[in-house]
């Protein structure tokens, strides 16, 4: 079979077409995956009730750091990929493939090693209660197996839309979300299983992925080949891919110690919470709930832009190794105003309506149904009231990750998370609990505090980098009109329509 050719038409079709072509698989992807998500969440809350979605949201944060490893490996072995294929290397661009295959099986092993020996200390230092202490260990035992599957699935799915096969990475997470969600019926309301159930619904969903876009290499329908000889450690290319990848890698890392953060302020703030309220109930597990809710729908809306980031890497990545800067820069923009003017909308719909979203998580039969309601109205509108500067957010860091240049990715990223953010959740719970007494109310509106600061930083360096954007296209501009010319009268090139 003829090799395929190089993904030309990253530098020749219209930017919105590609955009379209792009963007839209990895945003129908990521928002069935978030809806699988928030639908799973549902699923759990409606059989074991708001502990276990605390039970669930618990041990996010041992999930996350799995995951903050799978995107390293992925993102950053997709990134050296593009700029290679842009470059016309496509040895240098297997061997990337070959090493981040190798890094994902080890790394899994590892994981699933240390999970299975020290599950319930780590479950403690994540916050997790006597109370949901049994939920949560039941659920992450099982997931923890599917550590392997969930790494080659995210990395080999990213490697196929960067040889511009968008769709086909698509139907790998859309199949694989449908799996999830079905399976998580049939486990929970048909066989009656444990909240075990869910995990291993997961995993399976995770296999079906994984074998889905493997096959593709097995039948040899991609540009790029699995070459056993790259099947190594590659001490070079390791770092470079953990370079590349640095950004997902400090986001989700960040993810992880916000959210066990997040959890073990919410127990103890939770438990002041209810007794000022006057609850009959357990406030702390019902804080880190209903904080698990807000943070389940908060991810279904924000998803969609980062499909639409996804989408965006391979076109700038392929026009940077390109040098086409006039590309780059018309991608970037056009991809801010589409997520910012968009995200107005949903962010209207929520602040509206809140109760549309939270009450998929209560039963109105239960006891304190409209203290929780309260309560998770305020956290989904407090977490969410900033949504449309959060997408520039994410826009931004993938912008600048994708043209190779993680460092300011993850300067970015690190400025938001843990200068911002962190110590804002502390110090505002703590100051708000002092001398009102509702230290929770100071957590929830940390989110849109810090969101704006961050936000602010992104729109400075965005601002630099466009006029620095600019003067390469005004200095290249006869060499660029050449180049246009060129790429304009040479023959279509292959790919996905």
């Amino acid at each position: 079979m003829a090799t395929p050719r190089n993904p030309e038409f990253f530098e020749t079709r219209s930017i919105s077409r590609l955009l379209v072509q792009f963007s839209t698989p990895a945003i129908v992807a990521a928002v069935v995956t978030a809806t699988y998500n928030l639908v799973a969440r549902i699923f759990v809350a409606q059989r074991f009730g708001v502990d276990g979605v605390a039970a669930v949201t618990v041990s996010f944060p041992v999930i996350v750091v799995f995951l903050a490893v799978a995107m390293t490996i992925g993102v950053g072995a997709t990134i050296l990929i593009s700029i290679h294929l842009g470059e016309r290397e496509n040895d240098k661009a297997e061997e990337a493939l070959g090493q981040a295959l190798y890094l994902s099986v080890v790394t899994a092993a590892i994981f699933i090693a240390l999970g299975q020996l020290f599950l319930e200390p780590i479950l403690r230092f994540v916050g997790a209660s006597d109370q949901i202490m049994p939920l949560a260990k039941s659920y992450l035992s099982v997931v923890i197996w599917g550590v392997l599957p969930q790494h080659i699935a995210f990395g080999v799915n990213n490697f196929v839309r960067a040889e511009g096969r968008p769709r086909t990475a698509m139907i790998s997470m859309l199949v694989s979300a449908f799996a999830n969600g079905i399976l998580d019926y049939v486990f929970l309301f048909v066989f009656r299983t444990g909240i075990w159930g869910a995990g291993l619904a997961n995993i399976i969903a995770c296999i079906i992925a994984a074998a889905w876009v493997c096959g593709l290499y097995a039948t040899g329908h991609t540009t790029l080949k699995w070459r056993w000889k790259y099947f190594r450690f590659n001490w070079r290319l390791t770092r470079k891919i953990a370079v590349c990848g640095a950004v997902p890698f400090a986001t989700q890392a960040c993810s992880a110690i916000l959210q066990t953060t997040s959890n073990n302020l919410m127990g103890y703030y939770g438990d002041l919470y209810g007794v000022a309220m006057g609850y009959t109930f357990d406030g702390g597990d019902l804080a880190i709930g209903v904080m698990g809710a807000a943070v389940a729908v908060m991810n279904m809306f924000l998803m969609p832009f980062f499909g639409l980031g996804q989408g965006v890497q391979p076109i700038i990545g392929y026009n940077s190794g390109a040098k086409r800067p006039d590309r780059v820069l018309e991608t970037i923009k056009t991809a801010l105003n589409l997520a910012f003017y968009s995200s107005l909308v949903i962010w209207a719909v929520v602040m509206l309506k809140p109760e549309w979203f939270i009450d998929f998580f209560l039963n109105a039969n239960e006891v304190g149904f409209v203290e929780k309601q309260t309560l998770g109205k305020l956290a989904i509108r407090a977490v969410m009231l900033a949504l449309p500067l959060v997408t520039i957010n994410v826009i931004a860091s993938g912008y600048f990750q994708a043209q190779g240049r993680p460092i300011l990715a993850l300067m970015m990223t690190l400025l938001r998370q843990l200068i911002f953010l962190l110590p804002t959740l502390v110090l505002s719970t703590w100051l708000i609990e002092k001398y009102f007494g509702k230290g929770l109310n100071g957590f929830w509106f940390s989110f849109p505090v810090t969101d704006t600061l961050a936000c602010v930083v992104s729109i400075v360096f965005l601002a630099i980098d466009f006029k620095h954007k600019r003067r390469q296209i005004a200095a290249s501009a006869p060499e660029l009109e050449a180049r246009k010319l060129a790429m304009e009268n040479a023959a279509p090139q292959g790919g996905e329509p």
